[in-house]
C-alpha cells in the first residue's frame, strides 16, 4: 500500500488497513480482530493501538516496531513510497498470526505475532472476513479530510494498493484477480476502483468534487 502524511487537525485522522476478523457468533464481545496498515493522526483517536495494549509480541531485530514513523513518504505528484504487509497464521496448533513488513519492495521480514491465546474462538482458529481499504474521521462536516493521496481514483496520482493476494490454510498465496464488494459511506467525496490483477486505486478528496 502506497504511504502518505498530512497537516491533520488533532481530532481528525486518516488511514490505509488490512482489517482481518471473525465475528464470531455475532455478539460484538466475540468480534476478534488485528488491523494492520499506517495512520495519520498521532494515534489520539484511533483506539487501543501498537503497544498500548498487552499481547503483541515484537520480534528481536524486527526492521520497524509498531508505531514507528514511516520514511519517507508518498508524494501525490512525485515518487510513491510503500509498504508491504503480510499476516498469516502459523498453523491451527500453534495458532499465532504472524505480521510481516516490508519497504519498497522489500521482501516483508517478521516483525511479531499476535499470540493464539488472546482470542477465544474466532481468531483463535481461523480468519473469516478480510477488509483492506482506507478511512477518516471528522466531527466537523465542512471539513474534508485526505483519504490515500487525497485525489480520487479518476486521476493517476491517486493511491493504491497493489499485488493483494489471499493465502489459504495451506500457506498458499494467490493474487486476487477479480472484483470484490465495496462499501463506501461518502460516495458523493470518496471513491475505490474495482480489483484488476491484485491492485485497485482509492481515496479523495484535497478539493470537493465537481
Amino acid at each position: 500500500m502506497d504511504v502518505y502524511d498530512f497537516s491533520l487537525a488533532s481530532d481528525q485522522y486518516s488511514l490505509a488497513l488490512v482489517h482481518i476478523f471473525n465475528p464470531g457468533d455475532g455478539a460484538v464481545t466475540s468480534m476478534n480482530s488485528i488491523q494492520i496498515g499506517w495512520e495519520n493522526d498521532g494515534y489520539q483517536n484511533t483506539h487501543c493501538l501498537n503497544t498500548a495494549c498487552p499481547g503483541f509480541q515484537p520480534e528481536a531485530g524486527a526492521a520497524i516496531f509498531l508505531g514507528d514513523v514511516i520514511e519517507p513518504v508518498s508524494q501525490p505528484n512525485g515518487v510513491k513510497q510503500n509498504i508491504t504487509i503480510k499476516v498469516l497464521k502459523v498453523d491451527r496448533a500453534s495458532g499465532d498470526w504472524l505480521v510481516h513488513y516490508g519497504f519498497n519492495q522489500h521482501e516483508p521480514t517478521l516483525i511479531g505475532r499476535y499470540p493464539k491465546s488472546l482470542f477465544t474462538g474466532g481468531l483463535a482458529e481461523r480468519a473469516s472476513d478480510i477488509t483492506i481499504g482506507g478511512a477518516v474521521m471528522t466531527p466537523r462536516s465542512t471539513d474534508l479530510v485526505p483519504m490515500g493521496s487525497g485525489y480520487l481514483p479518476s486521476t493517476t496520482v491517486a493511491a493504491a494498493f497493489s499485488n493483494f493476494q489471499i493465502i489459504d490454510q495451506n500457506g498458499q498465496a494467490s493474487l486476487v484477480n477479480q472484483n470484490l464488494p465495496v462499501h463506501v459511506t461518502q460516495p458523493g467525496m470518496y471513491s475505490v476502483t474495482p480489483v484488476i490483477n491484485g491492485q485497485f486505486f482509492y481515496g479523495g478528496p484535497f478539493q470537493p468534487p465537481t
